[in-house]
Parts: C-alpha cells; structure tokens; sequence
C-alpha cells in the first residue's frame, strides 16, 4: 500500500491492521518527519491551481481545483524548485519543515512545493467518487497535472531558468520517476524512493520478504507464525473450529466458512498485522518493531502459537468485524464524506485494479500465512467493488499498459535515483541495479520503506546516513551543474 510516490512522498507510517493491498485500509498518511527549525510554519502558505478533469480530451473543458502548499522562505534568485507531490494521502505542512527535500531546499535556497494528488485530501475533481468518475483518476493524468503546475509557477514567479527536481517515496516514487520520464523538459531529476515501478499483478514476492525478514531476527518467530496461521485454517476446515476462531480472536461475527471471500478477508488482515510492521519497521522505546513483534509471538507464557497471534489481533476493546460484506457495505460508499473517501482506499485500490495490480497473495511455495488469499481474492475484490467488467484478464491487460508506457524496472533514464532498503517487501518490483552513470541504484541493508527521504536521527544506522549523504550529493550536483 504506500506515496509515491516533485518531492513526492509515500512512505511511512502506522503498523495496518484490518486490510487489504498496497497499505491496507486503514492507512492514515504520512508519518511527520521532525521539524528542522522551530518557526518552520512561518513561510508555508496554502494555494490552489485549476486543472482541467481530462488532460487528453481537448472537446472535455471541465476543471477542478488542486491543493498545494508552498515555502518561498528561503528562495534566492533563480534557486532550484523542489516539489513534494502528495500520493494517496492528504497533504501537510510536514515536508516543508522537515525532511530531505527541506534541507535540500534550505541549503540551495530553493522554492518548494507539495502538491496534492488528485482524488486525495481535498482535491476533488468530481462530485463524488463513483466507479465512473474514478476514471480520471490514474497515473497519466496525475503526471499531467504536475507538469501543468510546474509549467504554471515558473512562469508566474518568473523562475524560467531554474531547475526542477521531485523526490517521492513508494508509489510516489514511480510518480516521480515516471515524471522524469514523460516530462524532461520541465524535470531535471527525481530521487525514487522504494518504488515498484514494475507493475505486477500476483505480487507473491512481498510475503517472501516480510518472511526473510522476519527469519533474520528469529527462525523461531517465523516458525510460531507458521504453526500459529496453519492452526486457524485448520480450526476453519473443522464443525466447530470458527467458533472457537470468534471467541479466541474476539470476532463480531463467526467466520463464513463456506465464502472464499470471508476467509481471504480474515486471513488477509491477520497477515498485515506482519506486513505492517516490517514494512516501516519503526523504531520506539529502543525496539525495532520486527523485534517487539516477535517476540510477543514467541513468548511461551502467552499460550500456544495461536493464542499469541489472537492477542496480538484482539488487543482492543471493541470486536473485529471480519465480514466481507460489511467490508464491501463500508467501500462501496460514493460520498466524499464517506469512511471509503476519507480513508483513501476506495480511491487507491481502484487505482490497483485498473493500472498496478500489487496484490500480495499467498500464491508462494515458501507462504507462512496460509494459502487464503490467492489472486483471484482481489481480483473478486476488484468486481465487488467496482462493477463486473474486472477479471484476470482485464486485470493482465492493465499491469502490461502500465509497464509498457512507463518501462517497468528498465526505463530509459538519467539523473534519477532509485533507493530501496533490502528489508522493504516492495523492493522486489523497484529498480534494484544502476540504469546507466546517471541514474543509481543505492540499496540500503537492512533498512526499510522510505527511511532515506528523512533527516538523519541518532538511531538510524550508518549504512542509513551514508545513503542519505549520497543523495545530497548527486541531488546538488545536479543543481549546481
């Protein structure tokens, strides 16, 4: 799930539980990177731009107004333009205060932006967000917007001469890559952070390495969750095993064993309570949190492997509704002020159905979360979502556009950065080896989803700072040349 992805951010965030996809649906947004100065928020002003609902059809003249911050506080005479742009997530004031870009941006005296991504926050192009208006939302016009607004603020604060460099994390990422890519005229460089540029409909790879990861800090922790997911699907092959399930995992209703769609549904969100956590891999109380996790799940005196998986779930007050129907009831929702806009997901995973795909399935040989949630789990998703015309097929089609208009891990490339930590389950699907001199490859050890586009804290590990100091580097070269 994660922001692109143009200093363009996705990235980081709260462990997601109660999920589906690129980062479940209970993503909130970015997580704040720490605040460089103490009257950071002085200089950042709030502004919005017209652009037009469809970039490629010239007889539509309908518009929409885009959101979008600005920091002018530090710009100096033709100064390079550093723009963050928003992923699926509403736009803060964060990336103008803190964080790689910023400091970038401080010391080139740049004008920078963060523009927010058409169908998030506040920018809503259309009345609502049904299945036909969502048409508009995709990559090709998202990357038209940015360069209509690049185009628009050089020309309005007669910045004609300067350089133009995006940053953008996870899905953003690819956004910034891609932009570099279609719009070289108007980008002079993007750093990609932990992007899957390589579109890919069973991504059965990021369940492999939530799992290696997981095995690097203890065989015993992967072997609990083995044993711990193989014993809910046993208890749901057995009469009375789902209500035991209801009663150990604290579930508002008792599983329908009989709906494919219910035990993916089920299975898919005790699985990303593990995904979540390697993904970002946080660290709080001088704990990583692969390390808090395991060892909950191989603490003997919390019962069987089993038992320990429902504490972890259940620790709330309130029941889990593990429905697929109610789930559908709450995501079929139109409304801008329904629970499916506001949490963005209605909106980011019709956008995986119609040009990404990403679903991390159980499909792997080496799987230790069950074999529930096979492909065709999200492809029924898709067509209870959105309507029927979604099938394998369509869905095929769709990832081979997307990597044959915007190259896939091989596209043609200069002076864009590609980094990745080796413990992301996306890197998978990211440019992993350099393109060409001018556009690098750093992969970072043991490092996770786009920790690189922050600023150095004293726990991060030197492998982390080097990476970051390369960055700068390559990025001021690139502005003073």
């Amino acid at each position: 799930m994660i922001t692109l992805k143009v200093l363009f951010v996705l990235c980081s965030v709260h462990p997601l539980v109660n999920g589906v996809g690129f980062r479940g649906f209970t993503f909130k947004g970015l997580e704040e990177p720490e605040l460089l100065t103490k009257d950071a928020n002085k200089n950042i002003v709030e502004g919005w731009i017209t652009q037009p609902l469809d970039h490629f059809n010239h007889r539509d003249n309908r518009t929409w107004s885009m959101r979008y911050k600005e920091n002018s506080g530090f710009l100096k005479k033709n100064g390079p333009i550093l723009i963050m742009i928003g992923g699926e997530w509403e736009i803060t004031n964060g990336f103008l205060q803190g964080g790689l870009m910023y400091e970038l941006g401080v010391k080139y005296h740049g004008l920078m932006y963060y523009t927010e991504h058409r169908f998030y926050g506040q920018s809503r192009p259309t009345k609502d967000i049904s299945t036909q208006n969502l048409q508009y939302l995709n990559a090709d016009q998202a990357l038209a917007d940015l360069a209509y607004f690049i185009e628009t603020k050089k020309k309005e604060k007669n910045l004609e001469k300067s350089i133009v460099i995006v940053v953008g994390g996870s899905y953003a990422g690819n956004m910034a890559a891609w932009a570099r890519l279609k719009y070289p005229h108007l980008i002079q460089g993007a750093l990609a952070s932990s992007a899957p540029v390589r579109a890919k409909a069973d991504f059965y790879e990021y369940f492999e390495v939530v799992t290696d990861a997981l095995s690097k800090y203890s065989k015993n922790c992967v072997e609990s969750i083995k044993t711990a997911f193989a014993s809910v699907e046993e208890l749901l092959a057995i009469r009375t095993g789902s209500h035991k399930l209801k009663l150990l995992f604290k579930l508002c209703h008792v599983p329908d064993v009989r709906s494919p769609n219910d035990l993916g549904y089920f299975m898919n969100m005790l699985s990303e309570i593990f995904a979540g956590v390697v993904q970002y891999n946080k660290i709080e109380n001088s704990e990583t949190g692969i390390a808090a996790l395991c060892n909950k799940m191989t603490a003997k005196h919390l019962g069987s492997p089993l038992q320990r998986l429902a504490r972890i779930f259940s620790n709330q007050e309130k029941c889990n509704d593990v429905s697929y129907n109610n789930f559908l009831k709450t995501y079929r929702e139109v409304s801008w002020d329904s629970p499916a806009a506001t949490s963005i997901m209605r909106q980011w995973y019709h956008q995986t159905c119609m040009e990404y795909g990403y679903y991390q399935t159980t499909n792997s040989n080496k799987s230790i979360f069950g074999k529930l949630f096979p492909l065709n789990y999200f492809i029924n998703l898709c067509t209870d979502l959105y309507g029927d015309y979604y099938n394998k097929k369509i869905l095929d089609s769709h990832v081979r556009r997307t990597n044959i208009m915007y190259g896939g891990k091989l596209p043609d490339l200069r002076n864009v950065i590609f980094t990745n930590g080796n413990s992301d389950p996306w890197h998978p699907l990211s440019v992993l080896q350099d393109l060409n001199a001018f556009s690098p490859a750093i992969v970072i050890n043991g490092s996770s989803h786009c920790r690189d586009i922050y600023s150095d804290v004293a726990t991060d590990p030197d492998n982390l700072k080097a990476a970051r100091a390369k960055i700068r580097k390559i990025i001021g070269k690139w502005i003073s040349s």
